[in-house]
């Protein structure tokens, strides 16, 4: 265990322009007994939900959810399966889609295709796979890479395994879905961003498979002037566009553009108690059943107050601005998911446990709400948006050093240094 040094010495150090290496600013009681307990106090509900569905496992179906194990992943299966199959007039049909799966895993609670059609490219390779060993080998792939783009962010005061047992890490597994995919090529592009600029270009490239996430990555090109990565983007996306048009036709991109997202939008404001709102961390959703015009309003006011925080950031340190504008979209988007959080909910772990010691009482409060809402958003709608929009507060305060003092890069200095030529 590293030698606790006087947090004034510390900071004289730093301030002083010296490596802030061996210098450890968390007391070593954090470490053990307190972090096991607030990490487990924002992560117990995500063993609540891997317990429930393994109790109610027949096969692979999951006979109390009407759903299947893997739950979202079976939209990726089923589509590279259509997709290979040459089926695709169903991939976006809903009626056609649900019917399709039930003739394979019987009736089922709904779903539907909601991803671009270049997302097929990586569906098709796991549908080739029985449903069983897809769905581990796209858990373990998955937890993998978000674990190898996390690498140069993590403190000494955590072990890579945190990455992948963040609350938001547990949902996404749990749900099967793109979280650590997006999240590990959200760290890669600001990894990138400022050292190897054509790279993060690429990587921005295909962070269009959730193209809706992707408003700051765009923000944050253009905010630094990188021409060149914002010309490989385009290049990498509308490459992507084109093949996926000459394999699977252009018919399916007018479909998902207009048909999907007119679904997806009714889907966003269903009536009534539906269980997808209450893993929707957005203030639009948490007044869902208020007035539209007051929804409207909330989300409207959320999003003012993100962007003025990321504005606020926006000169940061690249590696302090990964999770700055996450958490900012997280707030300013009002369909988005916390199984999207992976990035988020990180952010939050490495400043509430890397820095405990400089952090007021407010700020650790507000950095373990954020940092457990994946999960507590589930109890509570309206604490997802709240606490979301604390914790970046807090995360934008410290990024820029408005908190009054002067502070070393927030999100694992020296490991960031190790990995920059990588």
């Amino acid at each position: 265990m590293q030698r606790r040094i006087p947090r004034a010495q510390v900071m004289d150090r730093l301030n002083m322009g010296q490596s802030p290496q061996n210098v450890s600013i968390v007391p070593a009681r954090l470490a053990s007994s307190h972090l096991l307990i607030l990490w487990l106090g924002a992560t117990f509900l995500g063993t609540v939900l891997i317990l429930s569905d393994l109790l109610q496992l027949d096969g692979v179906r999951l006979t109390q959810a009407r759903l299947i194990v893997g739950r979202d992943f079976l939209n990726v299966w089923s589509g590279g399966r259509l997709a290979q199959d040459g089926q695709l007039a169903t991939l976006y049909d809903y009626q056609a889609y649900m019917a399709w799966q039930a003739s394979i895993f019987g009736p089922l609670d709904p779903y539907n295709y909601s991803y671009p059609p270049h997302s097929l490219f990586l569906a098709m390779p796991f549908a080739t796979l029985p449903y069983p060993l897809a769905l581990a080998i796209w858990t373990l792939l998955g937890t993998a890479f978000f674990m190898w783009a996390a690498r140069a962010y993590i403190p000494d005061t955590l072990s890579l395994t945190h990455a992948i047992l963040t609350p938001a890490a547990i949902v996404n597994i749990w749900a099967g879905h793109y979280g650590f995919l997006i999240g590990g090529l959200w760290l890669l592009y600001f990894h990138y961003l400022d050292r190897f600029p054509g790279r993060s270009g690429a990587v921005a490239g295909l962070l269009t498979l959730k193209p809706h996430l992707g408003l700051l990555i765009a923000l944050t090109m253009l905010l630094r002037k990188k021409i060149r990565p914002i010309l490989i983007a385009c290049v990498v996306a509308l490459s992507l566009i084109g093949l996926s048009i000459l394999m699977f036709g252009g018919d399916l991109w007018r479909t998902w553009l207009v048909e999907t997202s007119a679904l997806q939008t009714r889907i966003m404001t269903a009536p009534g108690p539906k269980f997808y709102y209450f893993m929707m961390p957005s203030a639009y959703i948490a007044l869902r059943e208020a007035p539209a015009s007051l929804a409207f309003m909330a989300q409207t006011g959320f999003a003012i107050a993100a962007l003025a925080l990321f504005w606020k950031a926006r000169d940061a340190r690249a590696q302090d601005l990964a999770f700055v504008s996450a958490s900012a979209t997280a707030v300013i988007m009002p369909y988005i998911f916390n199984y999207d959080l992976t990035v988020c909910s990180l952010g939050f772990a490495i400043l509430l446990f890397g820095r405990w010691e400089t952090l007021t009482t407010w700020e650790r409060a507000a950095l373990w709400f954020a940092f457990a809402a994946p999960l507590l958003v589930m109890v509570f709608n309206p604490i997802g948006p709240l606490s979301l929009l604390a914790g970046l507060f807090v995360q934008a305060s410290h990024a820029t050093g408005r908190n009054g003092e002067a502070t070393p890069p927030m999100f694992g200095w020296q490991k960031w240094r190790g990995h920059a030529s990588t």
